[in-house]
C-alpha cells in the first residue's frame, strides 16, 4: 500500500496525462502515463487513452494493447483495494481502498467495451460478465457516497448540500491517532471550528470551468501536490471564495420529467481541493449515472433480459443528475468522461429522436456542459467536434463546417498526435456537406475517412460514390454536361465497391450498412440490365448511368442527415434533384395534379385510406395538413422513366416526405406535402414495395414525427385546455404509427429504427406530462 503522499502524486500525474490526451497530445499523454508502471492510476489512464485511440482508429493492434493494459490495471487496482490497511485509514472521507475499487470498475468496463468491438461471440459473452462486475463495483461505491440515495425529485442543490454537510461533518471532527478504534472516518478529523467561526465557514469557489490541478513547483523541485483536505486546515478564507450560506457558484440547465427547462443552482463543493474525495464522488456519480442512462435507453425486452445478469436501475432523470454531478465537480478522468457522455446523449437525442418535447432545453443543457469543458480544452478535438455538432443541431451548418475546417487546418499546420480523433471531425464534416447538398465535398470527406480508420470502408466508399452520382444527376438537371472527372471518379468507386463489402465483420457478421449496400448494388445492376434490354443503353454501359436514388441519400436517411436539421437551401436542392426524375412526383410543385398546400393556419383534418404495414392493415383517422387524397402509382417504364419500378418511386416518396418535413421547420405549410408523400408510402401494397420493405416502417416513424410537429404548429397560439385536447389526438395517432413500426417483421436497419421509436416515445411521454395528460 503506497504512502498517502505517493497516492496523491499518482492521482495528479494520471490526471495530467489524461488532460494531455484531451488537449490532442497523445504522445505526451502516453509519456506521462507510462512514467509509473506500478501505479494503478497511471495504468488505468494509459489503458483508457489507448481505448479512446482504438475505438477511433478501429485498429486491431490498438485494441489489443488497450485490452492488455486495462487487464494489468485491473489486477493492480484489485490488489491495492484488498491490501491490508492501518485501522482508520481512509480515502478522503471514504473507507480506505475505495479509490482502488473505483479504478477496478474503470478498468473492467473499459475491457467490456473493447470486447464488444472484438467481433467475437465469445468475447461478447465475456463483455456481459465484465460489465456486470463493473456495475456491481460502481453500485457498491454509490451506496457509500450517496447513503440516502438520489431520487428523481432531488434537485442538484439538495444533493450537493447533503454532500457538503457530510464532508464538513467528517473533516471538522477531532483528529485521534490512527491506532484509535474509532470508525473509518476517525483518522481524518480536524479541529472543530469554534462557535463563532462555524457560521462564517468559507470555501474556495469552484468556477463553472473545470478547475485545473496545481502546476507550480515545490521547493524540492517536485510538482506541488494539492493536499488532501482532511489533513489540511479549515477550507480557505483567502483568494476567490464563496459564502456557502449566501450564494451559489454554479448553475446548470436540466430537463425535468415534462421536458421543461429546470435551471438548478447548486453550492460549490467543499471537497474541490481534496483529490481523493473528489475522485471517489465523481467516479461513483459517473459509474452509476452512465449505467442508469444506458439501461434507460434499452428496449423493455432487452432491459428485462439483462436484469437476469443483475443489472437494474433505469431512471433517466436520476442518471442525468448523477452525470452532471461528476461533470461539475471532477477534474479527473471521471469528470471528463461524464461531460463527454452528457454532450453525446443530448446530441443523439437532438439528431435522432426526430421531435423533442422541449428542444430549447436540450440545446441549453448541451451548450452549458460543453462550454465548461471547452474553456479548459479549447483545441481538444473531442470538444471541437461537439462545438460543431451543437452548431449543426442549432441549424447553423455553415458555422459547423467552419469550426471543423479551421480545426483541421490548424492541426495540419501545427501537428496533432491524437490523429485518430480526426476521423470524428472528418466524418461529421461529411454529413454536414451532404446536408448542404455539396456532393463533391461529401465524396472528398468520405474518401478521406478510408485513410483515418479501418471501420467499414465499403460504407464510406458507397456514400462517396453515391454523392458523386448525385452531382452528375444534378448537373444534368441544370442542363449541363456531366463533368468527365466526376464521371470517371464515380465509375471507379462503384467498381471497387463489391470487393470492399464483407471485409469488415461484427460478431462474425457483415455490418448492417454493408448488407444494405450489397442488396442495393444488386438492384442497381438489375436496373442496368433492364435499360440495356429496353434499348435505352448500349452493352457495356456503366452502373452510374442508371442510378437515381443513391447510397448517399439512403444512408444519409439512416443517419438522420437527409432532412433533419439540414439548412433550407440544402433541403430544397435535394427536393429539386429528386423531383427532376421521371415520372414526376405525384404531389408537390412538379406534379400538375397536386393541389396547392394550404397555409399552416388552415391545417385540416381528413380521413386517410387504410394503410398496410408489412401485411398488417389497420385503419385510423389522422390529422393531416392536406385535403388531397393519396394518388396511385403510375406504371413506370424502363424505356422512358428514370425510376422504373414502384419500389424506386416509393423510395423517392419517402425521401421527399422527409425533406418536406425538414422544410416545415422554416414554414409549417410544407408539412402538408410531407403528409401526402408519407401516407402514399404507408398505403402501398407489398407488391409495390417489393424488396424495399424498409421504406414502409421508416415512413411510419416519420409520419409520427410529422404529426407531432403539426401539433406544435397548431397549438402555438392555443390556450392550455384547447391545446391539451389537440395534443391528446396527436399523441394517440403518433403512438399508433409507432406501434405499427414495432409490429413490423424483418427489414433493413430495423434495430436502428426501433431505437429511434423508443427515443420518440420517451419524448411523447414527456410532452404528456407537460400538457397535463399524464
Amino acid at each position: 500500500m503506497p504512502p498517502r503522499e505517493t497516492v496523491l502524486k499518482q492521482i495528479e500525474g494520471a490526471s495530467r496525462g489524461f488532460e494531455a490526451l484531451l488537449d490532442n497530445d497523445l504522445v505526451q499523454a502516453k509519456q506521462i502515463l507510462s512514467r509509473d508502471p506500478y501505479s494503478a492510476f497511471h495504468l488505468v489512464g494509459l489503458g483508457l487513452s489507448a481505448f479512446l485511440a482504438a475505438i477511433l482508429s478501429r485498429e486491431d493492434d490498438e485494441l489489443r494493447n488497450a485490452q492488455e493494459t486495462l487487464i494489468r490495471a485491473e489486477t493492480m487496482a484489485n490488489n491495492e483495494a484488498n491490501a491490508k490497511r492501518a485501522k482508520g485509514e481512509t480515502a478522503g472521507i471514504f473507507p480506505g481502498g475505495t479509490e482502488y475499487k473505483l479504478l477496478t470498475g474503470d478498468a473492467t468496463i473499459g475491457q467490456a467495451l473493447i470486447a464488444i468491438m472484438s467481433e467475437s461471440y465469445v468475447e461478447f459473452v465475456k463483455a456481459i460478465w465484465k460489465m456486470n462486475k463493473s456495475y456491481k463495483i460502481f453500485m457498491g461505491i454509490f451506496k457509500t457516497v450517496f447513503p440516502e440515495n438520489v431520487s428523481e425529485h432531488d434537485s442538484l442543490h439538495d444533493i450537493f448540500t447533503r454532500l457538503n454537510d457530510r464532508y464538513l461533518e467528517q473533516t471538522t471532527k477531532p483528529h485521534p491517532a490512527v491506532e484509535s478504534s474509532g470508525g473509518f472516518f476517525s483518522s481524518w478529523g480536524r479541529k472543530k471550528p469554534s462557535a463563532v467561526a462555524a457560521p462564517h465557514l468559507r470555501h474556495v469557489s469552484s468556477s463553472s470551468a473545470i478547475p485545473t490541478l496545481p502546476s507550480s513547483s515545490a521547493s524540492n523541485g517536485e510538482p506541488a501536490i494539492a493536499a488532501s483536505a482532511p489533513v489540511s486546515e479549515l477550507p480557505s478564507r483567502s483568494g476567490s471564495s464563496t459564502d456557502l450560506s449566501s450564494s451559489f457558484a454554479n448553475k446548470v440547465t436540466l430537463a425535468d420529467s415534462a421536458g421543461n427547462a429546470e435551471v438548478d443552482s447548486y453550492p460549490s463543493p467543499l471537497w474541490a481541493n481534496d483529490p481523493l474525495t473528489k475522485l471517489v464522488i465523481s467516479g461513483a456519480a459517473l459509474g452509476s449515472g452512465m449505467f442508469g442512462l444506458i439501461f434507460s435507453m434499452l428496449p423493455p425486452k432487452m432491459r428485462k433480459m439483462i436484469s437476469w445478469f443483475g443489472f437494474s436501475n433505469s431512471n433517466r432523470p436520476v442518471a442525468l443528475k448523477l452525470l452532471t454531478i461528476a461533470a461539475s465537480t471532477g477534474d479527473d478522468v471521471h469528470g471528463y468522461f461524464a461531460s463527454l457522455t452528457l454532450v453525446t446523449f443530448y446530441g443523439f437525442l437532438l439528431l435522432m429522436s426526430g421531435w423533442q418535447a422541449s428542444e430549447p432545453t436540450y440545446l441549453r443543457s448541451l451548450s452549458s456542459i460543453l462550454r465548461r469543458v471547452h474553456d479548459r480544452f479549447p483545441n481538444g478535438t473531442l470538444w471541437v467536434l461537439n462545438r460543431a455538432k451543437l452548431a449543426r443541431y442549432e441549424r447553423r451548418s455553415e458555422d459547423a463546417v467552419g469550426i471543423i475546417v479551421e480545426a483541421l487546418g490548424r492541426e495540419a499546420k501545427e501537428g496533432n498526435s491524437f490523429r485518430e480523433a480526426d476521423s470524428l471531425l472528418v466524418f461529421e464534416l461529411s454529413w454536414l456537406y451532404l446536408s448542404q447538398a455539396c456532393f463533391v465535398e461529401t465524396a472528398d470527406a468520405m474518401e478521406r475517412m478510408c485513410t483515418l480508420n479501418s471501420w467499414s470502408h465499403a460504407t464510406y466508399i458507397a456514400i462517396a460514390a453515391g454523392a458523386l452520382v448525385d452531382e452528375i444527376n444534378d448537373q444534368r438537371r441544370r442542363g449541363e454536361t456531366p463533368s468527365p472527372a466526376v464521371v470517371e471518379r464515380a465509375d471507379k468507386l462503384l467498381a471497387k465497391l463489391p470487393g470492399l463489402c464483407g471485409l469488415k465483420r461484427v460478431f462474425g457478421e457483415k455490418p448492417v450498412t454493408e448488407v444494405f449496400i450489397l442488396r442495393r448494388l444488386e438492384a442497381q445492376k438489375a436496373k442496368l440490365e433492364r435499360w440495356i434490354r429496353a434499348g435505352r443503353l448500349k452493352e457495356g454501359a456503366k452502373l452510374w448511368e442508371v442510378v437515381r436514388i443513391s447510397n448517399a441519400s439512403e444512408l444519409g436517411l439512416f443517419w438522420a442527415t437527409i432532412g433533419g436539421r439540414s439548412p433550407a437551401s440544402g433541403v430544397q436542392k435535394q427536393i429539386d434533384l429528386l423531383s427532376s426524375f421521371s415520372p414526376p412526383p405525384r404531389f408537390g410543385p412538379a406534379s400538375s395534379s397536386a393541389a396547392p398546400a394550404p397555409p399552416s393556419s388552415t391545417l385540416g383534418r381528413t380521413e386517410t385510406r387504410s394503410s398496410t404495414l408489412s401485411g398488417n392493415t389497420y385503419r385510423r383517422r389522422t390529422s393531416v395538413a392536406s385535403t388531397t387524397p393519396s394518388a396511385t402509382i403510375p406504371p413506370p417504364s424502363s424505356a422512358t422513366d428514370d425510376l422504373d419500378t414502384t419500389a424506386e418511386i416509393l423510395q423517392r416518396d419517402l425521401l421527399l416526405g422527409i425533406l418536406y418535413t425538414a422544410l416545415g421547420h422554416y414554414d409549417s405549410s410544407h408539412y402538408a406535402l410531407a403528409v401526402q408523400f408519407l401516407d402514399a408510402v404507408l398505403s402501398a401494397s407489398p407488391v409495390e414495395v417489393g424488396d424495399e420493405k424498409w421504406v414502409v416502417p421508416f415512413a411510419g416513424w416519420h409520419r409520427a414525427v410529422v404529426e407531432l410537429k403539426v401539433g406544435d404548429a397548431e397549438t402555438k397560439e392555443m390556450d392550455g385546455a384547447k391545446a391539451r385536447e389537440v395534443w391528446r389526438g396527436k399523441m394517440e395517432k403518433a403512438n399508433g404509427w409507432l406501434d405499427a413500426v414495432l409490429a413490423t417483421g424483418e427489414y433493413d436497419m430495423k434495430t436502428r429504427l426501433e431505437s429511434r421509436v423508443l427515443m420518440l416515445r420517451d419524448e411523447i411521454q414527456m410532452k404528456k406530462v407537460k400538457v397535463g395528460l399524464a
